[in-house]
Formats: structure tokens, C-alpha cells, sequence
């Protein structure tokens, strides 16, 4: 389970402890907390995230490459255009 809380048992039991996010410096992390989201994600140091679970810039790196992409594409058109 990453972020959605789903969980699918097929054969057998599974049971869960579940903490408050506050909880989160007195349990056993698997690193050295960075922060904790109101949300209850937490980051570790070196792997910060948003709240959602995405990296910081990964809209704007998204954004970047829809306008490259959209930019190739009337590159390309232009060149056509100038061809015929």
C-alpha cells in the first residue's frame, strides 16, 4: 500500500496497527524524518515529497515537456508548410 490505503488479502489473515502521523518519531522509521504531511505522508531526509506523494518541480517539469511536445509538433507543421 503506497498511498490509496488498499490493501487485498487472498488467502489467510492480515491485521494492521495503525499510529497516528504524530506517533511517527517514537516508532521505528525506516530513515531519518524530514517531515511529516497533515495528510500523515511522510518524508525522509533526501526523499522529500508534496503531500501527494509527488516531487517538488514535477509540474513544472511536466509543463516543460507538454510545451516542448507542442512546440516540436508546429516545428514540424512549419517545415511541412515551407516543403510544399
Amino acid at each position: 500500500d503506497y498511498h490509496d490505503n488498499l490493501y487485498v488479502v487472498l488467502s489467510g489473515t492480515k491485521s494492521f496497527d495503525l499510529y497516528a502521523p504524530s506517533d511517527a518519531p517514537y516508532l521505528y522509521p525506516r530513515g531519518k524524518l524530514a517531515r511529516i504531511h497533515p495528510n500523515g505522508r511522510i518524508n525522509y531526509l533526501g526523499e522529500e515529497t508534496l503531500q501527494d506523494g509527488s516531487r517538488r518541480g514535477a509540474e513544472r517539469a511536466l509543463d516543460a515537456a507538454v510545451r516542448q511536445e507542442r512546440c516540436a509538433r508546429e516545428l514540424e507543421e512549419a517545415e511541412g508548410a515551407v516543403e510544399n
